[in-house]
């Protein structure tokens, strides 16, 4: 056997697993922050909402005013104020509702500080991806 050609296909082998890593490690470290959600409170994004303007959030509270609207393309969707003692912000998410007026629920999304849209303006929203009823833990598990 050829000794030459097999540190050669060594060699290729060996450049190609070290621009792996690195390509792993360049993913890893930049690929996570950005699909990071802060988790805050109402509070916080009504008092620092131009920090977490166009960035994802996650946020708990209850439901209501929860209104069901047919949107551009007959594609469905609803919006409800999520609140707590500290105040509200808007969701907006698309589909059908699997929540109620005053339920607690967690929300994901990206929340909106201020932005021109036509001739409104949308202040304090968030554009949810994720919208999960809370169940309340006291009631007795049966089974």
């Amino acid at each position: 056997m050829d000794r030459r050609r097999c540190g050669a296909g060594w060699r290729q082998k060996l450049v190609v697993v070290v621009r792996l890593f690195v390509l792993t490690a360049a993913l890893l470290a930049v690929g996570f922050p950005a699909f990071a959600a802060a988790s805050v409170t109402i509070k916080t994004l009504l008092e620092e909402g131009e920090k977490y303007h166009q960035q994802p959030v996650s946020v708990i509270g209850e439901a209501a005013d929860l209104r069901t609207v047919v949107g551009p393309r007959n594609l469905p969707f609803y919006t409800f104020r999520l609140r707590n003692a500290d105040g509200s912000v808007t969701v907006m998410v698309q589909g059908k509702p699997e929540l109620s007026n005053g339920d607690q629920v967690y929300v994901y999304g990206i929340f909106v500080k201020s932005r021109k849209a036509g001739r409104t303006t949308i202040t304090n929203r968030i554009e949810a991806t994720i919208v999960e009823q809370l169940h309340d833990r006291r009631e007795p598990l049966v089974g």
